[in-house]
């Protein structure tokens, strides 16, 4: 870019923003990806992350016991 004239300098500097903005997008999907395929709910319990997965019938009355104990 040094070498380069105003509007070729100009040109150059817009090429570069768009292809950090394109690599950054594709190492952010990668990071994403990965997290994706190591972390999991099942992973979350089995390490003590997250107490336990209730379904959609047990939360109502999970809530009601949870409340009550207080």
């Amino acid at each position: 870019m040094s070498a380069a004239d105003g509007a070729q300098r100009a040109e150059l500097a817009t090429e570069l923003a768009e292809l950090r903005v394109a690599v950054r997008a594709e190492k952010l999907s990668e990071v994403a990806t990965e997290f994706d395929r190591v972390h999991s709910i099942q992973r979350a319990v089995e390490v003590g992350s997250v107490d336990a997965v209730i379904g959609a019938d047990e939360l109502r009355p999970r809530l009601i016991a949870a409340v009550s104990l207080r």
